[in-house]
């Protein structure tokens, strides 16, 4: 069975969760940390109404000063049998909260002298070709910290089971960016340090992972393998519904960079260990030394702004309260995750859930740290007097999200502030620093330079990748400034979705089936397949890697005669179909009713339902009496492919 890699959770997850009327900030609040008072304030936010109707099933794990103050199961592991979670028993599935143990274990290696964080991690890989474009070598220490410049480290993997050596050879990417130049959530990078520990240890990565991480820590009941005793221990994974979701096998096996198991007994072992130099009792897995590197930041796009460490970064930095944490967040279908460490106050949680609804970490820690950490952070010193619109404009343009095209900042400038456009919404940036802005609420943002000191890139609210800032797209000669379809033609062009051809756009020439998965597939963030066209006729066409993506993913589908037709035109309600099975795929979004006019074919008509009621289409389309004639038997053209792009993107992605 294939697997369905959830990319899906770069959009679903930037999407703020409901509000929590107990989220609120005073540092009348702080109280010490205790067995009675962490238990109560678990207890408390798990008895919230808002929480209860957003939970399936979830550990939490709170350690102190090397004593496990809480380690406690919420709700249940299977809700049809009634099964709670129970903390000592109950496994989890992590997710890339493994990644910190594949870290642990290069930074054992690295100990005992038989690797070097700085080397060309291709000296330990003689018998791997690794693709790099770059005149500077890929080391362990830029896929430690997710700076190895790959051009996609997301991976779509057909086959199960499917080994590690053979995986890391099948999927290799290409290094297009020089390695340690720019920040971009990668997973593939820590497949390959898992590699890594393979060659240069001897052992299987899980064999390594037991003997030299779970055994010395008496982490009995973790494992990277999915075996029988796993699978009779793990909670039921849920989808956003809280229907159960068939779970989805490791890939690669045993995989370094989201295959653990744990239990919260364990975790609390890990965290604990981590808080104390590297050492357990009379067992030590790391060095003081090797533990401070990596909770040490050691990527950031600006001074003031947080960054990432080694297996380390952080996700909700706004909750920080002036305090050092360094954390990991991990995301699997059915299973959420996240890991804080606070090393100055020698403190660790952790939050395991097992449903797609809602995303409860992000209230979970802002209550904790309100509760626990209130009142440490000051308030952000802006530059005075404030600057010009003029001073600002260097900032100005379009980013695009490395790790998720479909995702962008558009920046203005106007006296004293910066105006960004996100899927958030509009926020105000004021200026802290050269590069530094916070914007209303006090979260911070950062700009990074290029080689040749020009603004290049910047983070903000998502923070599983830097953004990179556009250049301006080509004006065409058929497609003047007051075109109604201009906006959108340009933004297209511009984040590199469409293309023209001697300075001219052809916005009335009907878009092919190839052209429009070409499109849309590799701005959702799906990584191209290597495997062999399904189709006869995609074999060869500059198409063909993107339609055997979404054909992988069920989002396109090819005719009984087991042809595609990619150089056919499309028609609108073929791509309004397309459009629909993304969604569903990504969001798991429901149908949508709207009034119809036309002949809509029986296949097509919740796609096209679902583009009508939320309104992605251009001025072509037109309503009478209420009704909305969407032309669904019409070719698509390129002008209006254009505005659905570009509205899919504006309200929903």
């Amino acid at each position: 069975m294939k697997k369905r890699i959830m990319l899906a959770f770069a959009f679903l997850l930037a999407f703020p969760p409901l509000e929590f009327a107990g989220a609120q900030k005073t540092a009348a609040q702080t109280s010490p940390l205790s067995v009675e008072s962490v238990t109560a304030f678990a207890a408390d936010f798990f008895g919230q109404e808002e929480v209860r109707d957003q939970l399936a099933g979830a550990i939490v794990v709170v350690v102190h000063d090397g004593q496990v103050l809480l380690n406690q199961g919420y709700g249940y592991a299977d809700i049809k049998a009634r099964q709670p979670v129970d903390a000592e028993k109950t496994l989890f599935r992590v997710a890339s909260v493994s990644k910190l143990f594949t870290a642990a274990g290069i930074m054992q290696l690295a100990e005992a002298g038989e690797v070097d964080l700085n080397a060309d991690v291709q000296s330990y890989l003689p018998e791997l070709t690794i693709f790099n474009q770059t005149d500077s070598p890929l080391t362990l220490k830029h896929l430690m910290t997710h700076t190895g410049g790959f051009d996609n480290g997301d991976y779509a993997a057909a086959q199960s089971p499917y080994a590690l050596a053979d995986f890391v050879k099948d999927n290799m990417p290409n290094v297009i960016r020089k390695p340690g130049n720019v920040y971009s959530y990668n997973n593939f990078g820590f497949v390959l340090q898992g590699y890594v520990i393979e060659k240069i240890s001897g052992l299987r990565f899980a064999e390594y992972m037991s003997k030299r991480i779970f055994e010395p820590l008496g982490m009995a009941s973790s494992s990277f393998i999915m075996n029988d005793t796993v699978k009779k221990n793990l909670a039921t994974p849920y989808d956003s519904k809280m229907e159960p979701l068939e779970l989805s096998p490791v890939i690669p096996d045993a995989s370094p960079s989201g295959g653990l198991f744990a239990n919260g007994s364990d975790m609390a072992k890990f965290m604990n260990v981590m808080l104390n130099g590297g050492k357990a009792g009379k067992s030590r897995i790391l060095t003081e030394e090797s533990v401070k590197e990596m909770e040490r930041t050691h990527v950031s796009i600006a001074h003031g702004m947080p960054g990432a460490g080694y297996g380390l970064e952080s996700n909700y930095p706004q909750f920080y309260n002036g305090y050092r944490v360094m954390e990991k967040g991990g995301d699997e279908s059915g299973f959420h995750s996240n890991l804080w460490l606070m090393p100055d106050e020698r403190t660790g949680v952790f939050l395991s859930l097992n449903s797609n609804k809602g995303n409860l970490r992000k209230p979970f820690f802002e209550q904790f740290m309100d509760l626990f950490f209130s009142g440490s952070e000051s308030e952000p010193v802006f530059i005075e007097p404030y600057p010009s619109s003029q001073e600002l404009q260097q900032f100005e343009g379009l980013y695009s999200h490395l790790r998720t095209p479909a995702l962008q900042y558009d920046i203005t400038a106007e006296d004293g502030a910066l105006i960004v456009k996100d899927v958030f919404g509009s926020h105000v940036l004021r200026q802290a620093g050269e590069l530094l802005f916070y914007d209303e609420e006090g979260v911070p943002a950062g700009f990074k330079l290029d080689s040749e000191g020009h603004i290049a890139y910047f983070s903000y609210t998502l923070t599983d990748s830097w953004a990179e800032r556009l250049p301006e797209p080509p004006l065409f000669s058929d497609v003047s400034k007051d075109h109604p379809y201009a906006d959108s033609i340009y933004k297209m062009v511009q984040i590199g979705v469409m293309t023209g051809e001697a300075e001219r756009f052809k916005p009335d020439k009907p878009m092919t089936r190839g052209e429009f998965i070409a499109a849309l597939i590799p701005l959702a963030g799906f990584p191209l397949t290597a495997s062999a066209s399904a189709f006869k006729d995609t074999t060869g066409s500059p198409y063909e890697a993107a339609i055997q993506t979404a054909a992988e993913f069920g989002v396109a589908l090819g005719r009984p005669d087991g042809t595609f037709g990619p150089d056919e035109p499309i028609r609108r309600e073929e791509a309004a179909t397309i459009i629909w099975r993304l969604v569903k795929f990504a969001m798991d979004a429901a149908p949508e009713q709207a009034d119809l006019m036309g002949k809509v074919s029986p296949w097509a008509s919740e796609g096209v339902q679902f583009v009508v009621s939320r309104g992605l289409y251009g001025s072509e389309v037109k309503e009478s009496g209420g009704k909305v004639d969407y032309r669904p038997q019409a070719p698509l053209l390129r002008q209006e492919a254009a505005v659905l792009i570009d509205k899919l993107q504006q309200k929903l992605l």
